[in-house]
């Protein structure tokens, strides 16, 4: 096996499957890379048994073959390589040569053949969506999803596929985001839980590469997204999803207009104070303002008044975990949202003012003002 290929491409490849390699397993072959020569030309793929990704990087073959790869040496190597062409060589008795210029890197390679297989999804229903946009729908709903392993089922986005419309879905049990496109080529509707681990890792992997369109293939207990470029696939999340329909509110008493960018402001300086307090923060809807308190004992207090345009009643001490509204405000972005409230005990809801199909609910806090407002 030979070829060359520029450093900054083999280092966005490595990059990219370096990722997925598991550090804690006791598989310790999938702690390598896997190197192969193609006729369209290299594919490294990284595989931890749960998620597996390929990925085509432009090299020139001279000598066809295939190797692996230690992937945290050979990520530490290629960081440190100067840019310039390297030849990467497969030696006798598994020894990888990489020269560049008069200086060379020798590794001890592995038995391709040793590698777990990344599996192909049968096509039973499947779907296409830009890469953009995908890449926005996960940025936008990941983040809401649990941490904790106390139900697996939360730990993942729900992928609820309609004829025309993906709808993606992440609660943790305080706050629930959802985020809706259109998609096309649909084969077949259904509903399946995708863990944020591969989401993540697939996000980063759009950021990296001109994806264009992904076709996307669902199985009974795997998915994969496929560009010209890569592919990655990921086991799916068993379980019954939450209904989310219940959730989301049917109406609002009150909603209030404002500039995302202001309130993430006067939302951040809430929390210096707020997170001495369990991030509690009260918001206070009086004539045209939006009122944000929080207060901690042996700290101090805070109280940030926004010009808003108000639709609805007045409404006063309706407490929410400020670090949630946070949350939302960094992935909405620079536009302008609707904050609605009703009760001290109903749901808050953000959505973008501009019609985006996009919902952000977060569930109240119980205090002692709320209770006697």
């Amino acid at each position: 096996m030979e070829f060359i290929c520029l450093r900054e491409d083999l280092q966005k490849g490595v990059q990219i499957v370096e990722r997925i390699v598991s550090v804690r397993t006791t598989l310790p072959i999938v702690g390598n890379i896997l190197f192969e020569t193609t006729k369209n030309g290299l594919k490294l793929s990284a595989n931890n048994l749960e998620v597996g990704v390929e990925i085509m990087i432009p090299a020139k073959i001279i000598k066809d073959g295939a190797v692996l790869v230690p992937a945290k040496t050979l990520a530490g190597i290629v960081a440190k390589l100067p840019p310039e062409e390297i030849l990467f060589k497969l030696k006798d008795r598994g020894i990888i040569n990489l020269s560049y210029k008069k200086s060379t890197f020798n590794l001890h390679g592995l038995p391709a053949d040793e590698f777990p297989s990344i599996p192909k999804v049968k096509e039973d229903k499947s779907f296409k969506i830009e890469a953009g946009t995908l890449s926005e729908m996960v940025a936008w709903t990941v983040f809401a999803a649990s941490t904790s392993e106390d139900k697996l089922i939360l730990n993942g986005v729900l992928f609820d596929v309609g004829k025309k419309i993906l709808r993606m879905v992440a609660t943790d049990g305080f706050r629930l985001s959802c985020k809706a496109e259109k998609i096309s080529d649909v084969t077949g509707e259904t509903s399946l839980i995708i863990p944020t681990r591969a989401l993540n890792e697939l996000n980063r992997i759009l950021q990296l590469v001109e994806a264009g369109e992904i076709k996307v293939v669902a199985g009974h207990d795997q998915i994969s997204f496929r560009s010209k470029d890569f592919y990655l696939v990921s086991k799916i999340i068993q379980g019954k999803f939450p209904d989310y329909n219940q959730v989301i509110p049917k109406k609002s008493d009150t909603k209030v207009k404002m500039d995302s960018k202001a309130l993430l402001a006067s939302a951040e300086r809430v929390q210096v104070i707020a997170a001495s307090s369990a991030n509690i923060a009260r918001f206070e809807v009086k004539g045209s303002e939006l009122h944000m308190l929080a207060s901690a004992p042996d700290v101090g207090n805070i109280e940030e008044i926004l010009e808003v345009e108000v639709k609805g009643p007045e409404k006063k001490a309706i407490a929410f975990n400020i670090r949630l509204i946070i949350d939302a405000l960094k992935v909405i972005g620079e536009r302008e949202i609707t904050f609605e409230v009703s009760s001290p005990l109903s749901p808050g809801v953000l959505r973008p003012a501009d019609g985006a199909d996009y919902i952000y609910i977060v569930m109240p806090i119980r205090t002692q003002e709320t209770v006697t407002a």
